[in-house]
């Protein structure tokens, strides 16, 4: 199998496209299925656009602050 190379997205990919920052493409990351491609996870991107258009958006859950 041949991988396209738009089919997986990696942190900096989920920055670009949905315009925001290192900490919550980390997140958005986690809330879906990911794989390890060399020593980075990615996402598939049919994967992002089904959850998108499954559920309106990504539910992101911010860590609690350690004070």
């Amino acid at each position: 199998m041949e991988l396209q190379p738009d089919e997986y997205l990696f942190v900096d990919d989920i920055r670009s496209l949905l315009k925001c920052g290192d900490t919550k493409a980390r997140l958005i990351m986690r809330a879906l299925p990911s794989v390890r491609i060399g020593s980075r996870d990615a996402v598939s991107r049919a994967e992002l656009d089904a959850h998108i258009n499954e559920h309106g958006g990504i539910q992101v859950k911010w860590p609690r602050r350690k004070r």
